[in-house]
C-alpha cells in the first residue's frame, strides 16, 4: 500500500504497428483480458489517489474497454513519445507527491513489483525496473559507470555497442513528481522526433541524483508487441491463474490442456478435467466436475452440478445437475436443480424447473419446462415462425413423447401427454393426451394425478 498522494499513468496510446492489428495492442486479450486492463487493476493495488490512461490510436476503443475502471483518460493527439504522454498528464495529477508510470502493454507485470518500485525509490528522483535478459530484443539497454551507478539508458534504435545478454529496462518507473515536472521539459528530441522517457535517466545521473534500479524478472519486463510475445504472456499469465486456483482448492487435473480466464471464479473442490476453457464470467461453486471437454463462457455452474463434453454459455445451472456429453445450453437458459441434459440437448432461452430429464437429441428454445417433466428424444420447439420468436409451456410432470414438435405459441398443461410423433399446434389441457398431424386430444394421460 502506499501513501495517499500517489498518482498512476498508463501509456495506452500506440498502435502497435508489429501487432499487424487494426485493433489497439493494448486491447488484445491475455486470458480474456485486455493488456491495459491487467495493468490498471495491478496499479489499482497502490490504491492510487489518481490513475491516468493515455490514450491516442483507437481512443474510443481503449476508453469504452476501461470506461468502468474509474480512471481518467488523457489524449495524446500526435504520438510523440513517452514523455510529451507523461506531460499531458501532470494537470491530471496535480497534487500527487508520487507519480508511477507504466506500460499498458507490460500484463504479467504485478502489484508486487509496484510495491518495490515505490518502496526502492527511496530519496532518488525516481526507481525504474530493470533484468538481466539473454537477447534485449527491442528493449533498451541500461549503462552504468565504474561504480555501478546507473548512468543511462540507450534505446535498441541507437545501440551499436556488442550484442548478447544485457540489463534492459522494463519500461515502469516511480518519480518524484516535484523532480519530474521539473525535468520533464529538458527531454531532447530524438531522431524520431519523438521525446523519450528514457532521457531523464543520463539526466539525473548528471545532475549527480542518479535513479535507482529495481530488479524485476525477464516475464514482468515482457513488452508485448507482437503476436509472439502475446502467446508468451499468455502462457504465464495461465500458469499464473491456475496456481492460484490450485492453492485455493481446485482439481486441475492436466494444467497443460487447461485454459481458465482471469475474470473466472471457482469455488472449493472443483474439479476441472483435461481439455476445458473457462471463459469470461464465469463462476462455479463448490464441488462441481466440469469436463472433459468442456467450455464455459459467462456460466454460472451450481453446487454438485457434472459437466462432461459440453459447451455452456451465458445461462444459469442448478445444483446437482447431470449435463452431457455433448449438450448445448446456450443463450440465457435457466436450468433448475437435480435436472438432467443428455447427448445432443440443446437449450436456449429457456427456464427448466426441478428435476426436468431431456436425455438426447432435443430442442428447448423459447421455453418454460415445469418442474419433473419428461422430454423424450426428439423434441423440437418450434419457436420461430419466420418473423417472430414465441414461447412454449410445458407443465409440471408433462411427458412430452418422442419426435413431438411442439408450434409455438402453445402450451402442453401440467401433466399432459403427447404421443410420439406429434405435431402440436393447440394447447393441451392439464392431464390430457394429444396424439397425431395435427395433435387432438383423445383421452387422459396415464400418468396424470387427480
Amino acid at each position: 500500500m502506499t501513501t495517499g498522494d500517489t498518482g498512476v499513468i498508463v501509456l495506452a496510446a500506440g498502435r502497435g504497428t508489429r501487432m499487424r492489428s487494426a485493433l489497439p495492442k493494448v486491447l488484445h486479450a491475455v486470458c480474456g483480458v485486455p493488456m491495459a486492463a491487467h495493468i490498471v487493476d495491478s496499479a489499482r493495488q497502490l490504491q492510487p489517489a489518481r490513475l491516468a490512461v493515455v490514450t491516442g490510436y483507437g481512443r474510443d476503443l481503449v476508453e469504452a474497454a476501461l470506461q468502468d475502471a474509474g480512471v481518467i483518460f488523457v489524449e495524446q493527439p500526435e504520438l510523440l513519445g513517452t514523455a510529451d504522454a507523461v506531460g499531458r498528464c501532470q494537470v491530471a495529477l496535480e497534487g500527487c507527491g508520487t507519480v508511477v508510470v507504466l506500460n499498458g502493454d507490460t500484463p504479467l507485470v504485478g502489484p508486487g513489483l509496484l510495491q518495490e518500485l515505490v518502496a526502492g525509490r527511496g530519496d532518488a528522483p525516481f526507481s525504474f525496473a530493470s533484468c538481466l535478459v539473454e537477447d534485449p530484443g527491442r528493449l533498451g539497454r541500461v549503462l552504468r559507470d565504474g561504480d555501478g551507478r546507473v548512468c543511462g539508458i540507450v534505446e535498441a534504435a541507437e545501440y551499436e555497442g556488442s550484442q548478447g545478454p544485457a540489463e534492459v529496462n522494463a519500461g515502469q518507473y516511480c518519480f518524484d513528481s516535484g523532480w519530474l515536472w521539473a525535468h520533464l521539459g529538458e527531454v531532447p528530441v530524438s531522431a524520431k522526433g519523438e521525446y523519450y522517457l528514457t532521457h531523464l535517466v543520463a539526466l539525473a545521473y548528471e545532475r549527480g541524483t542518479p535513479a535507482v534500479a529495481v530488479g524485476c524478472t525477464p516475464l514482468e519486463a515482457l513488452g508485448v508487441d507482437d503476436r509472439l510475445r502475446l502467446a508468451e504472456a499468455e502462457r504465464e499469465m495461465r500458469r499464473r491463474i491456475l496456481e492460484r486456483h490450485m492453492l485455493a482448492g481446485v482439481t486441475v487435473t492436466d494444467p497443460q490442456t487447461t485454459y481458465i480466464d482471469a475474470t473466472v471464479r471457482l469455488a472449493e473442490d472443483v474439479t476441472i478435467l483435461p481439455n476445458c476453457h473457462l471463459l469470461g464470467a464465469t463462476v462455479v461453486d463448490t464441488n462441481v466436475t466440469i469436463g472433459p471437454g468442456s467450455i464455459l463462457r459467462d456460466a454460472r455452474i451450481g453446487e454438485g452440478t457434472v459437466v462432461q463434453q459440453s459447451v455452456i454459455e451465458a445461462s444459469t445451472i442448478g445444483k446437482d445437475v447431470r449435463i452431457g456429453p455433448f449438450a448445448h445450453v446456450r443463450g440465457g437458459a435457466m436450468i433448475g436443480d437435480e435436472c438432467e441434459l443428455g447427448n445432443y440437448a440443446e437449450v436456449k432461452n429457456s427456464s427448466l424447473g426441478r428435476g426436468v430429464k431431456m436425455h438426447h437429441f432435443s430442442y428447448l428454445g423459447d421455453a418454460d419446462v415445469g418442474e419433473y417433466a419428461n422430454i423424450a428424444a426428439g423434441i423440437i420447439t418450434c419457436n420461430f415462425d419466420g418473423v417472430s420468436k414465441h414461447r412454449t409451456v410445458i407443465g409440471a410432470y408433462a411427458f412430452v413423447g418422442s419426435d413431438t414438435m411442439l408450434v409455438a405459441p402453445v402450451t402442453v398443461g401440467e401433466g399432459a401427454t403427447t404421443g410420439a410423433g406429434s405435431v402440436v399446434t393447440k394447447d393441451v389441457p392439464p392431464g390430457a393426451k394429444a396424439v397425431g398431424v395435427p395433435a387432438r386430444v383423445i383421452g387422459k394421460a396415464r400418468q396424470a394425478r387427480d
